[in-house]
């Protein structure tokens, strides 16, 4: 899987009442040892990237201080060399970056400076209501990054045994399901491929009835489309494919929890002239949910609403 050529790593140093911790917390070590795995896999570079969220009076103290004393920025810029290290000893190549500020607008600025096309971040299975407090980076990022954002939950090892591509059958879908059969050839990993049907006729306030002749022809259609795809894998095992028409996220849970997915790959859409919206916020939506790693690719033209200049609330 070459696509990812430049890997972006955020990297939270803090761990309970720590603001940089001597070790970091396993979901930050979880997404370093997949950075460092798929870095391995596409023969490509890796930047540390952390932030810390400093008030402007801590940061000038910070930097006005002549003590001797190791100071949090030393703490932290030790803790990302260690990285560094870490990665160039398993045959890496690496940096780090250390900012100030909100970590999901610094690493959305630190991509658009560095051109990166992926960034990999860690986080961990709470409930939905924690999850969407508590993930907020993770949700940040997939609604407003330019490029893919993999949210990864801890791994004992880095393979995964199932994989599920949601295809919605527009050009960020084929896009996510020739992610989601390399991933699956490169991990010898059964690749299951879900198509929630959105019918136009359920667009309207007072939806039109479908003959089943229609559902037939949309059935028939979608999976022409996606088993065009899948003749050109070259899969270890015959993908499963999986054709509904519950909403997409509903399917999307239901077809992770029942197939015990471990990565859902899907895209997201923005929709044109509004900077940074998702149509539907799927991935958005399923991240607080989820206890699997999501990968979510960004169409072509996607823009973000970040810029490099202005403050980010």
């Amino acid at each position: 899987m070459k696509r990812f050529m430049k890997i972006l790593v955020g990297v939270d140093l803090s761990w309970g009442d720590r603001l940089v911790a001597e070790e970091l917390s396993a979901p930050n070590a979880g997404a370093v040892r997949q950075a460092l795995w798929l870095a391995k896999q596409n023969s490509t570079s890796v930047c540390f990237f952390s932030s810390l969220d400093l008030s402007a009076k801590v940061q000038r103290l910070i930097a006005e201080s002549s003590s001797d004393e190791s100071t949090i920025l030393d703490e932290a810029e030790n803790q990302l060399a260690k990285l560094v290290t870490k990665a160039r000893e398993e045959g890496v190549e690496a940096e780090s970056h250390l900012s100030y500020g909100k970590s999901w607008v610094e690493l959305i600025r630190h991509v658009l400076r560095e051109g990166h096309d992926l960034v990999l971040v860690g986080t961990r299975h709470i409930s939905a209501m924690q999850g969407y407090l508590l993930g907020s980076t993770g949700i940040k990022l997939l609604r407003k990054c330019p490029c893919a954002v993999w949210v990864t939950q801890p791994l004992e090892d880095q393979l995964f045994d199932s994989i599920l591509v949601a295809h919605d059958l527009r050009p960020v879908g084929d896009l996510a399901m020739d992610l989601g059969c390399s991933m699956a050839q490169l991990q010898q990993a059964q690749l299951h491929v879900l198509h929630a049907a959105e019918y136009p006729e359920l667009d309207y306030i007072f939806p039109a009835d479908i003959s089943a002749e229609k559902k037939d022809e949309y059935r028939r259609e979608a999976e022409k489309h996606i088993r065009a795809q899948l003749a050109n894998a070259n899969l270890s095992q015959p993908a499963q494919l999986h054709l509904t028409t519950e909403p997409p996220v509903i399917a999307i849970m239901d077809c992770a929890e029942q197939h015990n997915i471990d990565l859902i790959i899907m895209g997201t859409v923005g929709r044109t002239g509004i900077s940074g919206f998702i149509t539907g916020n799927t991935a958005e939506r399923l991240l607080p949910q989820i206890s699997c790693s999501l990968l979510a690719v960004k169409p072509e033209g996607f823009r973000s609403p970040v810029t490099l200049d202005e403050e980010q609330d």
